[in-house]
């Protein structure tokens, strides 16, 4: 029993029958007009991508609209940070090399939201995809313009 159930049982305990009878009959109404207690709407399941391969904006493929995908790996590989840890050969557990890496994160990942708002789309990803087969627009290539 949800509360409304609940209460309208112990107003027809105290009320008079017609007064509860308008009452059921209003809440029946607003349940019929309303939908707010109807069953929630479908979700858009259409996209599929994990959660982790989100680099910013929404990160729910269900509530994804527009999004647009980065090959990830190319835009660290053009950071001037991970270009130092290859070139000085510096190892990717060591505390500068861990530095180095969360620098390269945060330059990519500030570039992406800066496009993403820009060109109007709603996440960066990794990797994602539709069950439609519909192409995502790639902006790697912009991404890198602005490292």
């Amino acid at each position: 029993m949800n509360a409304l159930t609940i209460a309208l049982t112990l107003a027809s305990l105290l009320a008079p029958a017609t007064e509860v009878t308008s009452a059921l009959e209003s809440t029946s109404a607003l349940e019929s007009t309303s939908g707010a207690l109807a069953a929630p709407a479908r979700a858009n399941r259409d996209w599929i991508a994990k959660s982790s391969d989100n680099v910013c904006g929404l990160k729910e493929p269900s509530q994804v609209s527009n999004p647009a995908v980065v090959d990830w790996q190319a835009l660290l590989d053009a950071t001037p940070e991970v270009r130092k840890l290859r070139s000085e050969k510096i190892s990717e557990d060591s505390p500068e090399g861990i530095q180095l890496l969360n620098d390269a994160t945060n330059r990519v990942t500030q570039a992406c939201e800066s496009l993403r708002s820009s060109q109007g789309h709603c996440s960066v990803w990794k990797a994602i995809r539709h069950k439609d087969g519909r192409a995502v627009t790639d902006i790697t290539d912009l991404v890198k313009a602005q490292l």
